[in-house]
C-alpha cells in the first residue's frame, strides 16, 4: 500500500484485511484483496472511529468471504451491463437454433424498457427483496392485465439464470412476493369491431384509398419533431408512397380479417411463396341458397413467428391476386417469391416489408378518419373479429384453434361469451308443453 497517502494502517487476519485511514480524509476505509478475481476490494467504513471502523470490516470482511465460499463475484456488474450481455447470450441462441428472434426481441425490450428503469443505476448483487416486492407491487398497480406480471417474472427469472446465477454475479434470484390474479383480472379477449362497425369501415376505406381523396398535406395524430408541426406537407415522391401505403393498409385490413393472422408481426412476415390460393365452390354466405365459387388463400406462417410454423387457412385468396395484380399493373413490378407481400416501393425501405410505424401511423390517421372511436381500435382487433365471425358461424372450436394458432384451452376460455351467444336460440326455447299435456296417457 502507498505510504505516501497511508496515514495509519492496522493489519487484521495476518494482512488479509486492512483497516486505514487516508491522509485527505477523516473517515476509516478497508481493504481486502480478492485473489479469485485478481484485485482489491476497497470501501469506506463512514466513521472516524478507530474501533467502530474495525469491527465493521470485520463484518464485511465475513460477508465477502461467504461470497467466495459460494463462487459469487466480489467485483459484480450494473443492471444496465448484465441486460447487455443477455441480450447477447440470447442472440447467440438465436443463431443455434434454441431461441425465436420474436421471443428475443419481446424479453430484451421488457427487461431494457420496464426493469431497468425502475431500479436505474443499480449494481445486480444490490437489488434486494424489499426492492423487488415494491417492483412488483409497482408493476400490479400499472399493469391491467395482471396474468401480465406472470409472464414478466418468467422473463426475470431467467435473465436471472441464464447469465446472473451463471456468471456468478449474484449468488439467487431476489424473493418473488405472492400475489393472486382474481377472476376479473384474468387476460379475456379485448373487444371487436361489430359486424356494423367492421361494414363501416371497409366502406369508409375504398374511398380513402382513391388517388383524389390523398391529400398533400397529412395532418397528423401526433406531431412530427415540434409539436407545433401538426401538418405535413409531401414532396411528390412522399405522396406517391402515401398512396401505396393506404393501398397496402386496404389489403392488410382485408387480409387480416379474414385469415386471422396476427396483426402486424405475422401479416407483414409474410413473403409470395408463403401463399396459395386455390378455388372452392361453396354456399353464397347470404343465405340465397346458390352456390359460388371463392379464392381460399392457404398460408404457410413461418416457423419464427409466435406459435411456429402452421398453415392458415382463409377466404382472403381474392385479396392477395388484387394485390399481386396491382403490383404487376399499376407499379410495372412483377411480385417475385421472395418479396414481401406488403412491399415498400418507395424511399429508403424500398423492396423492403412495410414499415411498422408507417402501419400504425396510417392506421391511427384512418381510424380517426373513418369516426370508428366506441373503442380505441388497434390491428389486433382484426384477429378478435376474424375468430368471433369463426366462431359465430360455427366453426368448430378446434379447427379454429389450430388455424390461428391458439391451443384450443385459450381460445375457450377468451372467446366464451360468444359461444354462448351462438348458442341463444339454444338456451331460450321452450318445449310444446300443451302437446305435452294432449298427448299424455292416463290410467282410468
Amino acid at each position: 500500500m502507498n505510504a505516501s497517502w497511508v496515514q495509519d494502517k492496522i493489519d487484521l487476519y495476518d494482512g488479509e484485511l486492512v483497516v486505514f485511514k487516508r491522509a485527505n480524509s477523516p473517515n476509516w476505509y478497508f481493504r481486502v484483496y480478492v485473489q479469485k478475481e485478481g484485485k482489491h476490494y476497497q470501501k469506506s467504513t463512514k466513521t472516524q472511529n478507530q474501533y467502530q471502523a474495525i469491527e465493521y470490516a470485520k463484518a464485511e470482511y465475513k460477508v465477502l468471504q461467504l461470497k467466495v465460499a459460494k463462487e459469487e463475484k466480489v467485483f459484480t456488474i450494473q443492471l444496465a451491463e448484465a441486460i447487455e450481455e443477455y441480450y447477447r447470450n440470447e442472440c447467440d441462441r438465436i443463431r443455434r437454433g434454441i431461441l425465436k428472434e420474436e421471443s428475443m426481441k419481446k424479453k430484451v425490450s421488457y427487461l431494457r424498457n420496464q426493469f431497468l428503469p425502475f431500479f436505474g443505476d443499480i449494481k445486480v448483487n444490490e437489488i434486494s427483496d424489499k426492492q423487488f416486492g415494491l417492483y412488483v407491487d409497482y408493476r400490479l398497480k400499472k399493469c391491467r392485465r395482471k396474468q401480465t406480471i406472470k409472464q414478466e417474472l418468467t422473463y426475470i427469472k431467467q435473465f436471472y439464470k441464464s447469465i446472473l446465477l451463471k456468471q456468478g454475479y449474484v449468488f439467487r434470484i431476489p424473493e418473488i412476493p405472492e400475489f393472486k390474479i382474481r377472476e376479473k383480472d384474468r387476460s379475456k379477449r379485448d373487444d371487436t369491431f361489430t359486424i356494423k362497425e367492421y361494414d363501416k369501415l371497409i366502406r369508409f376505406i375504398r374511398e380513402w384509398v382513391k388517388e383524389k381523396n390523398v391529400p398533400r398535406i397529412r395532418i397528423a395524430n401526433k406531431a412530427y419533431g415540434n409539436k407545433e408541426n401538426t401538418e405535413k406537407r409531401l414532396k411528390d415522391w412522399e405522396w406517391e408512397m402515401e398512396k401505396h401505403r393506404r393501398i397496402l393498409l386496404r389489403e392488410f385490413i382485408l387480409i387480416a380479417a379474414n385469415t386471422g393472422l396476427r396483426c402486424p408481426e405475422e401479416v407483414l412476415s409474410l413473403r409470395w411463396c408463403d401463399v396459395k390460393i386455390r378455388k372452392e365452390v361453396m354456399e353464397d354466405a347470404y343465405g340465397s341458397g346458390k352456390e359460388k365459387e371463392v379464392f381460399v388463400s392457404v398460408i404457410q406462417v413461418n416457423e419464427e413467428q409466435k406459435t411456429g410454423k402452421r398453415l392458415n387457412i382463409g377466404c382472403a385468396g381474392s385479396y392477395f391476386l388484387r394485390l399481386h395484380s396491382y403490383f404487376a399493373e399499376n407499379l410495372n413490378h412483377t411480385p417475385k417469391d421472395s418479396d414481401p407481400v406488403f412491399m415498400e416501393m418507395f424511399g429508403r425501405r424500398k423492396h423492403n416489408a412495410l414499415d411498422r410505424y408507417a402501419l400504425y401511423r396510417l392506421w391511427g390517421e384512418m381510424i380517426r378518419d373513418s369516426g370508428l372511436d366506441r373503442i380505441k381500435f388497434t390491428p389486433y382487433h382484426l384477429r378478435h373479429f376474424s375468430i368471433t365471425q369463426q366462431i359465430l358461424n360455427g366453426v368448430d372450436l378446434m379447427l379454429i384453434a389450430k388455424n390461428m394458432g391458439n391451443s384450443i384451452n385459450t381460445i375457450a376460455r377468451h372467446y366464451e361469451h360468444i359461444d354462448m351467444e351462438k348458442n341463444t336460440r339454444r338456451l331460450i326455447q321452450r318445449r310444446n308443453t300443451r302437446l305435452e299435456v294432449e298427448n299424455e296417457v292416463v290410467f282410468r
